[in-house]
This record gives C-alpha cells, structure tokens and sequence, in this order.
C-alpha cells in the first residue's frame, strides 16, 4: 500500500508540474522577457558588488575563452552538469561588462585544430577512458597584450569561480607588478649562507619567497628604516626585529590608509636558531608586532606554545625504537582550515612547528576568522619548556587538553584607530626620514604626510602565530645540486603564504568577492532522515540478528540433546515442539529484518516525493504568480499608454 501511495502521488506531481510548466513558459514569454530572477539561497547566480566594480572601471575590452570538450562531456557527467554553471557565470560577466568583456567558447574535439590551440594556450588536458584528452579551463587576453590562464577548472573550486574570473580580469588590466615590501630578520632573499654563498649558488633564497618573487616586484626593507614608501602595496611582515616607534608608527600609517599585509610572528620560532654562529649573540627567538597588533583588536601569547595531540608529527628520539608524537609540531589537515576563504580552501596539509595563538582583544572593532586552528585536543605549553628538555614524552605526561581549539592563523577585518593617538613619534636626526621632494607622494611615516587617527577604509590583515610555516627544512625536500637542484613540496605552506600575499595584494573590489558556495547541494533533511533512520535500523537490526544467533544456537543445542547426538532418529515430544517453536521464531525474525528494511527505504521515498514536490512545484507556483502580476502591470501600462481605461 505504501509504495502504491508513492506512485499515485508521484504521478500527480509529475502531472501538476507539466501543467503549471506550461502556464509559466506561456506567462514567461509575455510578460519575463529579458527578466531574471535569483532565488537561490547563496545568491549563486548574482555577481558581487566587488566583481561588478572591477568591470565597471574596465574601459578596454577583455576577451575570456572558454575551452570546454563538449563532445567529450558524456564521459564526465559532474563536468557536463558544472558546465552550465560555468557559461551562466560567463553570461554574467559579459552582461556587467558593458561590451568590455567578450566571451568565446571553444571545442577542443580531438584531432583538431581547436585541440592544438587549447593545449598551446595552457590549458591542461585529462585523459579519458576512451584516450583523448578532455579540456576545461579558460584564458584570458588583455588590451595591452597580456594573458593569463586557468589551465583547469574543477567543480571543486565552483565557490571561487567568480573570484577566480575577476582576479584574472584584475591582472590583465595591471599595468605593472605589484610592489611587496618585506620586513624581516631572516634572509628570506638569500638563504642562511648569505649573500656571498648564494652567488656561488651554495645558498639559496626561501622556497616561499621565490615563488612570491615571480609574482611581485618583492623589496627587503633595511633594518634601519624609518618610513613605507608610497609606492608599496603591501607589506610581508616575518618574524620582525624589535621595531622602533618610528618604525611602528609608519607600519601603522600604511595599514590606517588602505595598505594590505601579512605578519608572521612567533612564541619560538625554531627558524631563528639557523643564523646562531660562533661568536654571534644568541639569535632572536621570539617576535611580535605590539602595539599594532593591540591596536588592530588582537593578540599573540608570545608566552605560550600551542600543542595538539591529534595533529602531533611522529618523531623518532634516541634509545626509542618507535616514533613518538611531538605534540607542538602539528599537521594540520583540511578539516582544521577554513573552506570559505579564498587563502585556505583549497590546501590539504599546513605543516606548522611550535606555533603560537591568536585571540580577540575584548571591545575589539575587528573580526576575526580564523584561517587554521587546531582540534579540541589542544593546550598550551611553556616555552622554556621546549629549550630545557625538548622531550616529546615529557610533552606527552603531562599532556592536559583545554577542551577549546586555537586559532593559529586568521584573517583581520574592521575599522581601526590608530596605535598612536598623539601623533607620531618623535626621533632623533639620526632616525629622521628624508625630506620629500616637490612632485613626490610622501612615504608612511614621513613628516609631509598628515596622520591618520583611524583607518580610511576597513583594514585587511592576515596574521600567522608561527614564522616556521616558511622554514624550507619544514615543508620542503630538495633534490640535486646547483643547475639541477629541484624543489618538491611536501606540504601547502608555499601555498598559503602565496594566496595571503595574492588576495590581500588585489583592489579592495577583488577582495570583496563572497565565496558563492555551491550550486549542486544535497537533500539535507533527506540525508539526516537517512542517516536517523539507518543508525534505528542498525539497532533493531542488531537486535534481531543476536535474537536469530540466539535462537539458532538454541535449535542447535536441542538437536545435540537428542538421543543419538545430532544424528539422533528419536525425538520427544517436547523437544520437537521446542525446535517447531525456535524454527518459528527464526522465520519471524527474519521477516521481521526484512520489514525493517522495507520501512526505512518506503519513509525515505515519501520524503523524497513530498520535498520534490516542494521544491519543484511550489517553486513554479511562485514563479508563476510573479510572472502573472508583471504581466498585469504591463498590459495596464500599455493601456493606460493608448488611453484606455
């Protein structure tokens, strides 16, 4: 009776739905033409306010091209259905450009010309089954000549697709490289054999840095400076020296006027003990970036190391013959990232060592969002600790969870005041910046430029409470020498440092761009039906196979009671009867393992037809009562236009 319930029911909805099909395409062709309508609830298919003020100042056309294997796309049904939602999204950017963004669509089929051109321009090909090369990705090409490439787009990234689309419009239209300017007690440029060595190419410059130098016209700042330039777009801050206030307070100018940066700070940065050298005074272990960081509604114990057991790195000790977890050297996996900002969504592993945390100041005008934290079982440790003993079974004893997880990277949004309200700081002649001369902008800092009490704009600020992220020896391995000396990761930290510095390096529009989420989404109350109903399966279904086991060990021991054995021919009378109920009893449970089964997959198919229905007709039922009253207000426009009333 159940199942015949679903089919009449599902047959009138399928009825109901052709019906009111037919009455909203007739209504849509009146009265919705050219009209669109997003009712999703992400807004999926409505661009940012940020991509549509990175097109609004395009004055010079943008050609997008998408590559797309359409003849090919039966082999792969997840592409073929994310590939509308890619051409909407495509559609999209052509309507918000105002005849500046020109879209084409391109087949690779095999064994052609379109293909020859798809793998020339970058795009990635993916064999399939059958053996040709499967193509989805996009170039773009700009006013001024310049290209940029996504040699693939998977529907894995769909909640950055429009970020993705506006941030190559952004570069194409980029007249030259971003200025980074970095402050930093590490060589970060050379390496730690110094200069010298690395023109001998005996030392060479971190892995991290050297992507970012492909990227940016990257700058080290001398130790000794006194002001930002005006030309700099934003800083990298990693492990700083002890700052002083002069060199606080032009830090502090840049970000309260818009600038962008990514400080690294650290309770025991175990990077720095790399540059101790004989006769050298003890290196800088520690580093933080107060009063700024106050300033900005944060804070990093630079007292505390963070330890996780569930994300330890198994290390091998002296006189132990297994690996042992060390607590403050964690892995941290996706789980432990943020999956909606553009930074971290799409690393797997983060290798971090003896990091600190972050936390939220309180009355703080800032948000902090976390970007990485760890798991609940988490606590903090002494650093002095880790310089005593350094033991990982020490760690381990008297290992106390707080039961809360730390942030150990987060991203910083908000209105800020500045660090210094009376102005800037005085300095003495020695300290003092040079003089601006006529024609220049004034650098941060610099006595021609008027101090700002609170920031222009919301600051962006991306903060991590560990500097060994960028340590080579942490997440890197290298192979070869000289020429053919190779670099493979064995991590995502290079990748993180470089999508920080890539985002917060944008326009304000660029970073402004939501994540979109996703269009294909599940049943959730369909999946937690299931999910409910099946843990009351497995109960009741444990339940009836240990009253089964039960009953058929039974029959088996009456059996053995036989005179005879097993094989007995004589039985009583009491002991058939027994056998007669226990055979009776097993039937009865096994059909009643069968109704179970039955009953879960009947509650899941109403359900299913019941939210269908939802969700389909009632959509359409709105869709059509819209459409009704435009098409109302229309036609008493045109009447009222001819004079009737």
């Amino acid at each position: 009776m159940g199942a015949t319930r679903v089919r009449i029911a599902g047959g009138a909805a399928l009825a109901l739905i052709a019906i009111l099909f037919l009455v909203v395409n007739l209504i849509a062709q009146v009265g919705l033409t050219g009209q669109r309508v997003d009712l999703t609830q992400n807004r999926l298919y409505t661009l940012s306010d940020g991509t549509r003020a990175v097109l609004a100042k395009l004055d010079e056309p943008i050609t997008l091209r998408l590559f797309y294997s359409a003849t090919l796309a039966n082999q792969f049904p997840a592409f073929k259905a994310f590939s509308g939602r890619v051409t909407d999204l495509l559609d999209a950017f052509k309507r918000a450009g105002h005849g500046n963004i020109r879209i084409q669509i391109i087949d690779p089929a095999p064994y052609t010309d379109t293909e020859d051109e798809a793998a020339a321009a970058g795009i990635q090909g993916n064999e399939t089954p059958s053996g040709e090369s499967f193509y989805f990705g996009v170039v773009g090409t700009g006013p001024i000549g310049g290209r940029e490439v996504m040699p693939v787009i998977t529907p894995d990234r769909e909640p950055f697709l429009e970020y993705d689309l506006a941030k190559m419009i952004v570069s194409l239209t980029a007249e030259k490289k971003p200025v980074l300017a970095v402050i930093s007690t590490l060589p970060l440029d050379v390496g730690f054999g110094g200069a010298m060595a690395a023109l001998r190419g005996q030392s060479h410059p971190f892995a991290a840095y050297s992507q970012l130098a492909e990227l940016y016209d990257v700058r080290m700042m001398a130790s000794d400076f006194v002001e930002v330039g005006a030309h700099v777009d934003m800083l990298l801050i990693v492990h700083p020296p002890k700052l002083n206030p002069q060199q606080l307070y032009a830090i502090d100018q840049f970000v309260l006027n818009g600038g962008r940066a990514v400080v690294m700070v650290d309770p025991n940065a175990e990077v720095a003990s790399q540059m101790a050298g004989q006769g050298a005074p003890p290196p800088q272990m520690t580093s933080d970036l107060e009063p700024l960081l106050g300033a900005w509604g944060i804070k990093v114990d630079t007292t505390k190391v963070i330890g996780d057991r569930r994300l330890a790195t198994k290390v091998t000790i002296p006189g132990s013959r297994r690996p042992v977890d060390y607590v403050v050297w964690l892995r941290v996996p996706k789980a432990q990232m943020n999956h909606d900002d553009v930074v971290t969504a799409d690393l797997d592993q983060v290798l971090v060592a003896t990091p600190g945390a972050i936390s939220a100041v309180e009355g703080a005008t800032t948000t902090l969002e976390p970007l990485i934290s760890t798991t609940e079982d988490a606590m903090a440790f002494d650093p002095i600790m880790l310089r005593v003993t350094g033991d990982p079974q020490d760690l381990l004893r008297g290992f106390e969870p707080t039961g809360k997880p730390f942030t150990l990277a987060a991203r910083v949004t908000g209105p800020v005041k500045t660090a210094f309200p009376d102005g800037a700081p005085k300095v003495t002649e020695e300290q003092s910046p040079n003089p601006t001369k006529e024609g220049e902008t004034p650098a941060f800092g610099a006595k021609e430029r008027a101090a700002l009490k609170e920031s222009a704009t919301p600051i962006n600020v991306v903060v991590f409470a560990d500097v060994d992220i960028i340590d080579d020896r942490l997440w890197i391995e290298e192979m070869g020498q000289g020429a053919q000396r190779q670099v493979v990761p064995r991590a995502d930290n290079g990748n993180l440092i470089v999508n920080a510095v890539e985002n917060l390096a944008g326009s304000s529009d660029l970073i402004a761009i939501r994540s979109r989420g996703a269009a294909s989404r599940p049943f959730e109350v369909i999946d937690g039906l299931k999910r409910d109903a099946e843990q009351k399966f497995l109960a009741r279904s444990q339940e009836l196979q240990a009253k089964l086991q039960a009953t058929e060990a039974r029959i088996q021991e009456l059996r053995s009671a036989r005179p005879g054995g097993a094989g007995g021919a004589i039985v009583s009378a009491e002991t058939e009867k027994a056998l007669a109920e226990a055979r009776a009893e097993v039937v009865a449970t096994r059909r009643e393992l069968r109704d179970v089964q039955r009953n879960l997959e009947v509650d899941i198919d109403n359900l299913e037809s019941r939210l269908r229905f939802v969700n389909i007709a009632a959509m359409a039922i709105v869709v059509a009562i819209v459409a009704f009253f435009i098409s109302l207000v229309r036609l008493r426009r045109r009447r009222a236009r001819r004079g009737v009333v």
